[in-house]
């Protein structure tokens, strides 16, 4: 008989059908419980949750800032110390249970998430067409001088040796 989820896992699965994990959030999220070790300490390097959840390393790194947004992840810095130096070494995290409701959250990303344009983007858009217009109607002020190159060298008055 399979063992029920842990209040922890049935959380992750509920912010994951709420739409705020991402199907590879979720995967790192529950890959990451499974390196529980004694006494709860769990320290997996990003790599190592990258390789067990066929994803890069910074999108591991997302997901465990996503989840720590949603209060679901806290972790700690470790480090050891080699001869003179201090050096980082994986994260020492906890997994934390939320008192409050899942609710859906919007998304928040670098680019527009609605599909649509950004309203600076449609300003840049917008000034660039405005400068391509001043560009092309200061051009068609300007002499043709490829014309009158052309003229010129019909006429013979380019290409003549002075005597």
């Amino acid at each position: 008989m399979p063992t029920p989820p842990t209040p922890w896992t049935s959380r992750i699965w509920q912010e994951f059908h709420a739409g705020n994990l991402t199907r590879a959030a979720r995967d790192v999220l529950l890959t990451l419980k499974t390196y529980r070790g004694h006494g709860g300490l769990i320290c997996p390097s990003h790599e190592t949750l990258a390789g067990r959840t066929n994803c890069h390393a910074s999108t591991v790194w997302r997901a465990l800032q996503t989840a720590r947004g949603l209060g679901l992840v806290q972790w700690t810095e470790r480090r050891i110390r080699a001869s003179w130096r201090s050096l980082r070494t994986s994260n020492r995290y906890r997994l934390l249970q939320p008192e409050e409701p899942v609710t859906a959250r919007p998304r928040t990303t670098m680019h527009n998430a609605g599909g649509g344009e950004s309203k600076f983007k449609k300003a840049a858009r917008e000034g660039s067409k405005a400068a391509l217009a001043a560009m092309l109607a200061t051009a068609e002020r300007m002499p043709d001088l490829l014309a009158m190159r052309r003229r010129a060298w019909e006429t013979g008055l380019v290409g003549r040796a002075k005597v």
